[in-house]
């Protein structure tokens, strides 16, 4: 009859260490693509908000003295002026401010228009990858 055997045969251990590679490599694989997506996705995702709320709150009262297709200049409550501009060089949309210095506001794009609805302002944008986004900002001077 059959002999009592203690352990694993060579064949059983060697199936079970390449199935455990082989499901490492598919896990490793997935935990990078998921790590890439949620990096880039979120971060670009968060930055767009916070830019867009940061904008909304310089914008809302504040006065449009002039705006064009890649260019809008405003005056806040406080008298200062700024200009929100494509900067075509660093590929960015950046904010001007009163003295002189620059801040960006949402970098890597390649497509920055502005246009004005009565009280809304629309800023269209894309992105390196031509995603396109839109951006709503209320304009209602005191």
């Amino acid at each position: 009859m059959f002999k009592k055997r203690k352990g694993f045969m060579l064949a059983e251990a060697a199936v079970t260490i390449v199935v455990a590679i082989l499901t490492l490599g598919i896990l490793n694989q997935a935990i990078g693509i998921v790590k890439t997506v949620s990096r880039s996705t979120h971060s670009e995702v968060l930055r767009w908000h916070i830019s867009n709320e940061k904008l909304q709150d310089k914008i809302l009262h504040s006065t449009v003295t002039n705006i064009s297709d890649t260019r809008m200049q405003f005056i806040t409550d406080d008298g200062k002026t700024y200009i929100l501009e494509e900067h075509t060089r660093d590929k960015m949309l950046r904010l001007t401010t009163p003295t002189g210095g620059h801040m960006p506001i949402l970098t890597k794009l390649t497509y920055v228009h502005f246009k004005r609805n009565g009280n809304l302002i629309i800023i269209i944008t894309k992105d390196k990858s031509n995603r396109k986004s839109e951006m709503y900002l209320i304009n209602d001077p005191k």
